[in-house]
């Protein structure tokens, strides 16, 4: 199967909370530049979940216009606090590697984290800037499994 993680677009500065923190229109542009430039190889998820941060839900819909059949699927695995091990138990028991195809959307330091745990690389290993999107191929989910096909960045 492959996981594709993107990173939440470019937010506004924090005003009130940073939950509620919304994509500038830079992020909406650079998120939907760096989709519409994988389309192709976008077109085999079978879902998409995300953080129910504001921001990472804005970008998950950016990615859901492209693909309107496929539900948004929202859970805490994906905030930025969360732990990846924890994640990649959820991906485990929800069987997604049955399922073809996953878009994971969230923010740092999880995107970090979880795509150097995939791949068996330390933490960092990774650059993942607003709107960076990576692709892994796993047979299995778990950690050091994964390899990466490659790694988009938006151009700023």
């Amino acid at each position: 199967m492959i996981i594709y993680i993107l990173r939440h677009g470019q937010a506004e500065a924090q005003i009130t909370s940073d939950e509620a923190r919304k994509l500038t229109q830079k992020g909406f542009f650079e998120t939907e530049k760096v989709l519409a430039a994988r389309l192709k190889e976008l077109a085999n998820i079978a879902a998409i979940c995300a953080s129910p941060l504001v921001r990472a839900q804005q970008t998950a819909q950016i990615a859901q216009q492209y693909f309107p059949a496929i539900p948004l699927q929202t859970t805490e695995f994906l905030i930025p606090e969360a732990d990846p091990n924890q994640l990649i138990d959820w991906l485990y028991r929800n069987n997604a590697s049955n399922q073809g195809a996953i878009l994971l959307v969230s923010h740092q330091p999880m995107v970090g984290k979880l795509l150097g745990l995939l791949c068996g690389k330390p933490e960092g290993f990774y650059p993942m800037g607003t709107s960076s999107l990576a692709a892994v191929e796993i047979q299995t989910i778990a950690s050091g499994l994964g390899e990466l096909l490659w790694l988009d960045h938006a151009v700023h």
